[in-house]
């Protein structure tokens, strides 16, 4: 069965429950305002870095496309986001950096990052505050997070020249408090799993920016109950349940899901209690 399909047969403007991080289809629990609005506060003033970590599925790379999205429409911000790839040197990443931001790479370890402070002067003088953001950032290892701590002391008297903002898994997390002299100049957010109510809000959300009512269960209250007993309140793995409702309630000619469904999905997909 298709994805046009389905958008037909329940009348959505499109699918509401595609597993990608779409900005718009981000929910903005309580967690999610207070992640956003600490990591603008300090892309705007510049005061620090900020690790991000959480368990898997619990929406950090939506969240950082939808920091990305936001202070792009800002001129002031020159924003770049890496995925981050399983690079074993400090040079290679550094080279990923600059060729990131459009600056001239050297053979030299040391030149190369000679050319990436000018730049990021250059970028001060014009008023202008360069911010990367590296998802997926549990794969860097020692090397390249000493890089990171290095790429700190780019800072004038006033104010820091680079914003960095690193996202990953709760292994990321581990990896930067076991390195305390970068722990100590980092701030940290945690993301968690949502609560049952969140959740709730979270699939009727999506099901209403898709164009629908926002009323995917016969029993609503039993239904999400059965939902996040499986899910752990892990937005991926909620997506993942109610996108394969969707093709089962399509196949037997239904609009709404019982708790049955959920857990007889929820158990196809290998998740839990």
């Amino acid at each position: 069965m298709d994805l046009n399909a389905i958008i037909k047969y329940f009348g959505f403007n499109e699918h509401p429950f595609i597993s990608n991080p779409d900005p718009r289809f981000l929910y903005f629990s309580s967690q999610v305002k207070e992640a956003l609005a600490k990591c603008e506060f300090m892309a705007r003033d510049r005061i620090g870095p900020i690790y991000m970590y959480g368990p898997i599925g619990s929406g950090k790379t939506s969240l950082v496309r939808r920091l990305q999205e936001k202070l792009s429409l800002d001129e002031r911000y020159n924003v770049k986001l890496l995925i981050s790839p399983n690079l074993k040197s400090s040079n290679a990443f550094l080279r990923l950096i600059l060729d990131t931001f459009d600056v001239k790479t050297e053979r030299s370890y040391n030149a190369s990052l000679e050319n990436f402070e000018k730049f990021l002067l250059q970028q001060d003088q014009d008023g202008r505050a360069p911010v990367l953001l590296i998802d997926e950032a549990q794969y860097m290892n020692r090397d390249t997070l000493k890089l990171i701590h290095y790429l700190l002391n780019f800072e004038t008297n006033k104010t820091k020249l680079l914003q960095l903002v690193l996202v990953g898994q709760e292994e990321l997390g581990t990896k930067i408090i076991n390195y305390r002299e970068l722990a100590s100049r980092m701030y940290p957010i945690a993301m968690n799993a949502m609560s049952i109510d969140e959740l709730r809000d979270m699939i009727s959300f999506r099901l209403t920016v898709a164009g629908h009512d926002g009323v995917l269960f016969e029993d609503e209250d039993e239904a999400y109950k059965m939902l996040y007993t499986y899910t752990k309140g892990l937005p991926r793995d909620a997506i993942k349940v109610c996108f394969e409702l969707l093709i089962e309630l399509v196949a037997q000619g239904k609009k709404l899901a019982n708790p049955a469904q959920v857990e007889e999905i929820s158990k196809a997909q290998n998740l839990r209690v």
